[in-house]
């Protein structure tokens, strides 16, 4: 057997395609800071200057600096030495200068040093030279007592007029946690990064912390902290959710995580840190698959419960109003006044005799069942009376009764029924109720959590369908009737109950 060994180092074109990751420009721009957090000097303000021109961008900062050899291993790939930081996969520098630009230049003295270092990288000079992974460090005598890196790209692949305001507003979220402690300073062309802040709902904002126990590999005592509240405006735009944050850095903006995603929540925001949980080699999302992931994600969920239950709440507050609240007070009425007084639901709201199948009064007095032809056992025959799919007779008499509360009669019992706007969840039906027969009532939820819901302009109209729907299945169910005969029952109640409302 014969073995032979190969020399398998990357091609030359791989340098300049570690720009095809994807990044947009503030990403990019947000791992070169990234690394200037990392160079910070314990105990002293770090300083970040970014300068947005229309063919380049630079950041400089007054960390640590490198050394020559530090430089170098600066621009080899997938090198590091950084543990628990944030530049720890050694791609970071390479990938964030090749997306925004063919050219960069690196200047830096390191602390301590009164040597000055600086490469330059051209992506043509790159492919049309040796094609050999080296490159030029120069050096020459520093000035007394600097540190400092400057990174400036040059031939930008893109820019735009708003670019500037677009990055000050994008890394004033992503460094909000390093902003606030009042340990870096960041400005993008002479204007200073502020944290990030929100309109909430007073007292709706917490801070919470959450001790896992659970073993993750070789770690045990991992936390999840940060904050949420309810904004005081929801978004409709998914401009709601978490900033997810690991080791102070941003690595998601309005995430999901433990909340989900529906228009009901839309108030939520706050911030996650997940310190314990690893990310992809672009630190833009978190490996959702990982242990860490997910048992992050079951804590969370757990947490936020309460907070879900909340949003929703003021999300139907929002959306009902009194006038609402009223309009469906009165459609109740007609409701009740259809089914108690109309002759299409006799079969259902009185009483029957078991032996010859006919319908008693109030007063106990037999009469003929308008609807249906019915066998002896009371029992559908299949001939439907025309009137269920044509007009519907009015109530020759008016029920004051009716008109002042709102009760239905079925099979003889009155009962009084009400209607409410609940949270009942996305997985939930669009309606639900709660009808006790001992106490004779009758309440009817309309579920605030449904995408129609959300969805309807008419709230009013759309909790009359909940109630009519709700009063047919139970007139059926009470009476013994086959389920095919609730939409026969729920158009006569609406169609009487409309040509009521007509009325007023």
């Amino acid at each position: 057997m014969a073995t032979e060994t190969f020399d398998i180092t990357p091609d030359i074109s791989l340098m300049p395609k570690l720009g095809k990751a994807g990044y947009s420009s503030p990403q990019a721009v947000a791992e070169l800071v990234d690394n200037s957090i990392d160079a910070r000097i314990d105990d002293q303000l770090l300083e970040i200057n970014i300068k947005i021109e229309k063919n380049a961008i630079s950041i400089a900062d007054n960390g640590s600096g490198m050394n020559k050899n530090q430089l170098v291993k600066a621009l080899t790939l997938a090198y590091s030495e950084k543990h628990d930081m944030l530049g720890e996969f050694g791609l970071g520098l390479k990938t964030a200068c090749n997306s925004l630009g063919e050219c960069f230049e690196i200047i830096t003295t390191p602390k301590g040093d009164d040597n000055q270092y600086k490469l330059f990288y051209s992506k043509e000079d790159w492919m049309n030279g040796k094609r050999e992974w080296k490159i030029n460090v120069e050096s020459t005598k520093s000035e007394d007592d600097l540190h400092f890196t400057i990174i400036k790209i040059t031939n930008l692949y893109s820019h735009w007029p708003q670019l500037a305001e677009v990055l000050k507003k994008d890394l004033e979220k992503r460094f909000t946690p390093f902003i606030k402690k009042g340990i870096i300073s960041i400005k993008v062309n002479g204007k200073k990064c502020q944290p990030g802040s929100y309109e909430l709902i007073q007292g709706s904002k917490k801070e919470f912390e959450i001790k896992i126990k659970e073993k993750i590999g070789d770690s045990f005592d991992n936390v999840i902290h940060g904050w949420y509240g309810l904004l005081k405006e929801g978004s409709q735009k998914g401009l709601y959710g978490f900033h997810t944050y690991r080791r102070g850095r941003m690595i998601t903006n309005y995430d999901k995580i433990g909340i989900g995603e529906h228009p009901t929540i839309s108030r939520i925001i706050g911030e996650v840190h997940l310190d314990f949980v690893p990310v992809t080699h672009n630190k833009r999302e978190f490996e959702k698959e990982s242990p860490e992931y997910l048992l992050a994600e079951k804590y969370l969920i757990e947490e936020f419960k309460d907070l879900v239950k909340e949003a929703r709440k003021k999300a139907t507050q929002d959306k009902i109003t009194k006038k609402d609240i009223d309009e469906i007070e009165i459609w109740q009425r007609k409701i009740s006044q259809a089914i108690v007084e109309s002759p299409e639901l006799k079969f259902y709201t009185s009483q029957i005799d078991s032996k010859t199948g006919m319908v008693k009064d109030d007063n106990g007095k037999e009469e003929e069942i308008p609807i249906e032809k019915r066998d002896e056992g009371g029992q559908n025959t299949g001939s439907v009376d025309p009137k269920l799919t044509g007009s519907v007779r009015m109530p020759k008499k008016q029920n004051i009764e009716s008109e002042k509360r709102k009760i239905i009669k079925v099979k003889g019992q009155k009962f009084e029924f009400d209607h409410k706007f609940v949270s009942l969840g996305v997985d939930s039906s669009w309606k639900a109720y709660e009808f006790d027969k001992k106490k004779r009532t009758l309440i009817v939820f309309t579920n605030t959590d449904f995408p129609a819901y959300v969805a309807t302009k008419d709230q009013v109209f759309y909790a009359v369908l909940h109630i009519a729907e709700s009063i047919s299945e139970i007139m059926v169910s009470e009476v013994g009737e086959e389920i095919s005969k609730i939409q026969e029952i729920k158009e006569i109640i609406l169609k009487s109950a409309c040509l009521l409302r007509e009325q007023i």
